[in-house]
């Protein structure tokens, strides 16, 4: 039985919720062979539709479901909200489901062109159905939403409910508790964009004549405008900077929802940058769940494997090399279990994979403080680690040793199961066939010290230590015929040949083979179309974007020795076809490190933000590191008017006081992008370990990106 009671005016409502249904949840019986005949059971769905903070009445409320594969269900039953807002549906569910199949079920609630939204996975709990359960849904479910449909991807759809309940509280309409709490509520700016996006939700329902305001203005350039609110939601989402400034002013017309955007706000889109720390605060003290989190990779499910760089610390301590590899569920919460310990662990850098079996790999990079500053043993760089989906190590004490790894970097696996890895100290990249470490190779790159057989140098007094790395490979990824593109960092020149010497360094081409080819293009005459590049991405059809830092010269055997460029930061293609790559700019980009294609094939840039070369002290005043994005090389999934390598991204690139320095970072199945705050906004920083600089964080931005199909080996499938 269902109940409404008032007190002191307060309408509370006891409910039974929208379901997430599971093919066990719906029948206790075990199926008998691949489709199972269920019972039918009648369900009931009683809510309350609420605008403004009051109950509205005559709202016709439909219960909507869709499968995880992507088929819409339809309307399981409607009913229409009395002068309360309350409504009761009564409904049957499938009488058959496939058994791997799951329900999606989510209600939208219309009265004219108002439309409200939720989604929600728990049939125990009281629904309302308001304007921040509409914004979340819009931007959780933004890559899946069609009109009045929902359909996506199975891990997609099924995670994107937990997203949706991150931000806006299902029985009670109120904020959700991880927006509403530390590290989010008052230490950033998320919770009142979301505010904001409620605001204009608000006036819609208040006058339906904004609505079709709110249409107009979230209508994509040269695409139709949007049919419903929700619709509209989900363009601001994927077209998150398009018409900011003006759909700002539509919200501070009517602050019913606070605190929310002001004015003169430095945001420059309506992504939401959702920041998580593992815990309910963000002060940087030994308790940290994690210290300078490097990169981030994704399960089948979409559960993300972050590696870190240090052990965390207090404010202006050294830092060690970090021990420990984090799970987190696809929405951010942290896994049972996580962190996991041992299998050779030690200071991470930028590489973390996973193969075809699920196993998680980690190039074990060696960061810690100079001068054995943490214990009387140095920190090793020469392994890598190797875990079970369950977190238990596989590899030794001291990880895989084999092959002649040095300050590895990038670590990924091939579709073969095949490792491989970005030797920064030596110049190599590391072949691990199938992952067996006792077959592992290793191949020297062209032009560096691995080809004079320095494996294993002494660290260096001075930069001029013949023992240093020529080019330091830093980002490497899996083309679609199995080879390995590999950026090397430090481009330049060695001598002989010429009177400036023999070009080296740029990108590299492996094949399992061994064999190397030089795809550089520096020589004497040549515009670079490289300057210290970093993260490598390539998209479904092979063609590969490097991020080019312009002044990062990576610390590995030696220190950091930041650099100012010449070319400015940029983006580099390297088509397919192997014709000459081509460099763009813009979009916001600040030291591009890591970066990753969506689902789309369009690039998202990680950027580091303001040169490491800048004296930065508590009193400094920074500006929001940005996020880029560009239109990849096919155009048609690109808004209207642009070309290859156009910006997404507005000049400032999309800002938020969430982000910290990024380095790694990915798209997962629902179109989330996940963004690991690897440094601090603020030093100071005496030498890169002298005091550490690890960030405590990672962001995750819902709804705004294509989704891939995970995990990522190679290149990125959309679904």
């Amino acid at each position: 039985m269902y109940l409404i009671k008032t007190k002191s005016g307060m309408l509370m409502v006891r409910v039974a919720l929208l379901l997430l249904a599971t093919a066990g949840s719906i029948c206790l019986a075990e199926p008998t062979n691949n489709v199972e005949k269920r019972p039918v059971f009648l369900r009931g769905l009683d809510g309350v539709v609420m605008g403004n903070g009051n109950p509205q009445a005559d709202y016709e409320v439909s219960l909507y479901a869709s499968y995880n594969n992507g088929q819409p269900l339809g309307i399981l039953g409607t009913a229409i909200s009395d002068s309360a807002g309350h409504f009761d549906i009564r409904y049957t569910l499938p009488a058959g489901l496939w058994r791997n199949q799951k329900l999606v079920l989510y209600v939208l609630a219309e009265k004219g062109p108002s439309l409200l939204a939720t989604a929600i996975g728990d049939n125990s709990l009281p629904v309302v159905v308001n304007e921040r359960t509409t914004v979340a849904t819009g931007a959780a479910f933004a890559q899946f939403i069609d009109g009045r449909e929902i359909r996506g991807n199975k891990y997609g759809m099924l995670n994107a409910v937990k997203m949706a309940a991150n931000m806006a509280n299902p029985e009670t309409g109120a904020v959700g508790a991880v927006l509403d709490t530390a590290p989010n509520a008052d230490e950033n700016s998320t919770r009142k964009t979301f505010n904001s996006l409620a605001n204009m939700v608000a006036r819609c329902v208040a006058d339906s004549v904004d609505c079709d305001s709110l249409f107009e203005m979230t209508t994509p350039a040269g695409g139709p405008a949007p049919a419903t609110v929700l619709q509209a939601l989900a363009n601001m989402t994927r077209y998150p900077a398009s018409g900011f400034a003006e759909l700002l002013d539509f919200a501070l017309a009517h602050p019913f929802y606070g605190p929310a955007l002001a004015a003169d706000t430095k945001q420059t889109s309506w992504l939401l940058f959702i920041k998580f720390t593992g815990q309910a605060h963000s002060v940087y003290d030994a308790h940290n769940l994690m210290s300078g989190p490097g990169n981030v990779a994704f399960d089948e499910r979409g559960f993300a494997w972050i590696n870190d760089n240090y052990i965390p610390t207090a404010d202006l301590q050294v830092a060690c090399a970090g021990l420990r590899l984090m799970k987190f569920y696809p929405w951010g919460e942290s896994f049972p279990g996580s962190p996991y310990f041992g299998g050779g662990l030690e200071g991470a850098g930028f590489g973390i994979g996973i193969d075809p079996r699920g196993r998680v790999l980690v190039g074990n990079f060696g960061f810690e403080a100079p001068l054995d500053a943490c214990s009387e043993v140095a920190a090793r760089h020469d392994s890598f680690s190797m875990f079970k989906p369950d977190g238990t190590p596989i590899s030794p004490p001291n990880g895989f040793t084999e092959g002649h790894i040095w300050w590895p970097q990038a670590t990924v696996s091939d579709k073969k199961g095949n490792v491989w890895m970005a030797n920064c100290g030596n110049d190599t990249v590391t072949f691990v066939p199938g992952g067996k470490a006792r077959r592992a190779k290793n191949f020297a790159l062209p032009g560096g010290r691995g080809e004079e057989g320095i494996f294993y140098p002494s660290i260096p007094d001075t930069e001029e230590n013949s023992d240093a790395p020529v080019l330091k490979p830093f980002g490497l990824a899996i083309d679609p015929r199995g080879r390995a593109w590999v950026t090397a960092n430090q481009v330049g020149y060695v001598p002989g040949g010429s009177d400036q010497g023999e070009a080296v360094g740029g990108i590299y081409r492996v094949s399992s083979d061994g064999s190397v080819e030089t795809l550089s293009t520096l020589d004497i005459d040549a515009q670079p179309v490289l300057s210290w590049p970093m993260g490598i991405a390539g998209d479904s059809k092979g063609n590969m974007w490097i991020s080019n830092s312009n002044s990062v010269k990576v610390p590995c055997v030696d220190s950091l020795d930041p650099q100012d460029g010449d070319e400015g930061p940029s983006v580099t293609l390297y088509p397919a076809d192997d014709s000459a790559p081509i460099q763009y700019t813009g979009g916001g980009l600040s030291i591009p490190w890591g970066n990753a294609v969506d689902g789309n094939d369009t690039l998202w840039v990680f950027n580091f933000g303001v040169k490491p070369t800048d004296i930065v002290d508590a009193d400094t005043e920074w500006p929001d590191t940005p996020l880029s994005h560009f239109c990849g090389v096919d155009v048609s999934q690109c808004p209207a008017g642009l070309s290859q390598g156009d910006p997404i991204s507005p000049a400032s690139g999309y800002v938020s006081d969430a982000l910290d320095r990024i380095t790694g970072g990915n798209i997962d199945p629902s179109g989330n992008v996940w963004l690991m705050n690897n440094w601090k906004k603020t030093g100071p920083f005496e030498r890169v370990y002298n005091s550490s600089p690890g960030g405590n964080s990672f962001v995750i931005i819902p709804g705004a990106a294509g989704p891939v199909k995970t995990p990522l080996i190679g290149p990125p499938n959309s679904f």
